[in-house]
C-alpha cells in the first residue's frame, strides 16, 4: 500500500469512528483505528482476534498485554452505546444492521468499517467527494 492510500485509508477509519460516535481522545481510539487498518490489508486477521489482531496492535503500541488493546477497544464500544447507538451505521451501510439496544462486538465494529472502506461506500459521503 503506497502512503497516499495509507493517508486516504486513516482518514476514511477516523471519518467512520467519529460518524458512529467514538471519541478520539479515549485510548482505544487508536487501537480500534490500527486494528481496522490492519484488516483492510489482511482481512484474514478478522479471525484471529487475540493471538492476531490484537497481538499486531500489541506490537505496533509497544503494549505488552493483549488484552489491554482488547479492554481498551471494548471500553471504547461500551462508553459509545452508554451514550449514543450504533443506528448511524445503519445509515452508513443504508440497511437495517443494528437497532437501538444492539451492541456489536470488536469484531463487528473492525469487520464493518472496513468493509465500508473496501465497498468505497465513503464516496458517497460529501467529505470524501475529491478523494
Amino acid at each position: 500500500m503506497s502512503e497516499l492510500e495509507r493517508v486516504k485509508v486513516k482518514k476514511v477509519i477516523r471519518y467512520a469512528l467519529i460518524r458512529i460516535g467514538f471519541r478520539m481522545d479515549q485510548t482505544g481510539f487508536q487501537y480500534l483505528s490500527c486494528a481496522i487498518e490492519l484488516v483492510i490489508v489482511e482481512p484474514m486477521l478478522l479471525h484471529n482476534m487475540m493471538k492476531g489482531l490484537f497481538q499486531e496492535v500489541c506490537d505496533i503500541y509497544n503494549v505488552q498485554k493483549v488484552s489491554s488493546v482488547q479492554g481498551a477497544i471494548r471500553n471504547m464500544i461500551d462508553t459509545t452505546f452508554c451514550n449514543h447507538s450504533f443506528l448511524e451505521i445503519n445509515k452508513m451501510f443504508n440497511i437495517d444492521l443494528f437497532t437501538i439496544n444492539d451492541k456489536p462486538s470488536c469484531g463487528q465494529i473492525i469487520g464493518l468499517i472496513a468493509e465500508y472502506y473496501n465497498l468505497k461506500l465513503y464516496k458517497s459521503e460529501q467529505f470524501f467527494q475529491y478523494l
